[in-house]
């Protein structure tokens, strides 16, 4: 890494870390600037937390750089990082107010101050008058927003958390959301990986997304979501001339595999089709060849459509060079 920036709480380039079974990272780069929301997006399988554990300390890169509030990723500087693990770890019979506490304990804080910092944020989120209550009490939805105050309560300057939303109702998860604004107002900086593109859409400032271990894409969401083709996903088991018809428009095709319809099976296709070209054209060239369609739908110019074009995309597989710049 020749220079760090000073504003970012965690700067990643270059990493790489491979399994015995050839899967991991090959090429991440990371940018997460204080005061600030990344979303880290992927499928599952695409090398997130894996990332994520390396930042953390809890598997060693073969290659590339870590740093942390501008230096390097060593064992102080990642005391002033929370973090929230998509593997829950809280034992049923644990108090809310104790497992809080111990957890601020683990990153340095004494005692009594880690106990007043669990009483304070149990009150944030309503549990006020319940910090002796035992986690199997809780629902489900405040036993995950326990957990995250754990990684909350030493104060931490950066959060990393994979999937915190995963298994939540919409009410807890706007309120966890809301959490993470209060914390991004505060100066704090957050990566967190999730599946969900609306709740990245609306809450993140920047977003940083993987395909099969590489980035494919980091930047500003309303950068993303322009990267979003116009055009539509086309479902028919007529593959000939469902290419035939695009060409016919002017439009590009890509296979996005194979899926199960009524009367057997067909290709889900993307076609992406000329700004001045609408998706009824495309319908209109589709019934001119009499192609069966199973389904028709415009692709929406959002985060989520620039997520697929980005990661289906026959050169995913490498970083391109101002997409991940």
């Amino acid at each position: 890494m020749q220079q760090t920036s000073p504003h970012l709480a965690l700067e990643v380039r270059g990493l790489a870390h491979r399994y015995s079974g050839g899967r991991g990272v090959t090429e991440v780069s990371i940018g997460v600037p204080r005061g600030s929301i990344t979303g880290f997006i992927g499928v599952n399988g695409a090398g997130k937390s894996t990332t994520l554990r390396c930042v953390l300390g809890l598997l060693s890169p073969h290659a590339g750089e870590i740093r942390l509030f501008g230096g390097p990723a060593d064992a102080a500087r990642r005391r002033r990082v929370g973090f929230l693990p998509e593997e829950r770890g809280l034992f049923a019979r644990d108090r809310a107010r104790d497992v809080i506490a111990f957890n601020a304990r683990l990153k340095g804080m004494e005692r009594k101050a880690a106990l007043a910092a669990a009483d304070r944020l149990l009150g944030r989120i309503g549990l006020g008058g319940r910090e002796r209550a035992r986690i199997e009490t809780l629902s489900k939805g405040n036993a995950q927003r326990v957990q995250l105050l754990c990684a909350l309560a030493h104060g931490p300057e950066l959060l990393v958390l994979d999937e915190p939303l995963s298994g939540l109702d919409p009410i807890a998860q706007s309120e966890i959301l809301s959490l993470f604004a209060e914390f991004r107002a505060g100066g704090g900086a957050i990566l967190f990986s999730t599946h969900s593109m609306a709740a990245a859409e609306a809450i993140c400032d920047r977003v940083v997304i993987l395909s099969n271990g590489r980035t494919v894409f980091e930047g500003a969401v309303a950068e993303a979501a322009a990267l979003a083709p116009h055009g539509a996903i086309v479902v028919t088991d007529d593959d000939a001339g469902l290419i035939a018809a695009a060409d016919a428009v002017g439009g590009r095709t890509l296979p996005l595999g194979r899926t199960t319809v009524r009367l057997g099976a067909a290709t889900r296709w993307q076609v992406a089709l000329p700004q001045d070209v609408t998706p009824p054209v495309l319908m209109r060239a589709l019934s001119e060849r009499s192609v069966p369609i199973f389904a028709f739908e415009p692709i929406r110019q959002d985060l989520e459509g620039a997520f697929w074009s980005l990661t289906r995309a026959p050169d995913a597989a490498r970083a391109p060079d101002r997409r991940a710049a």
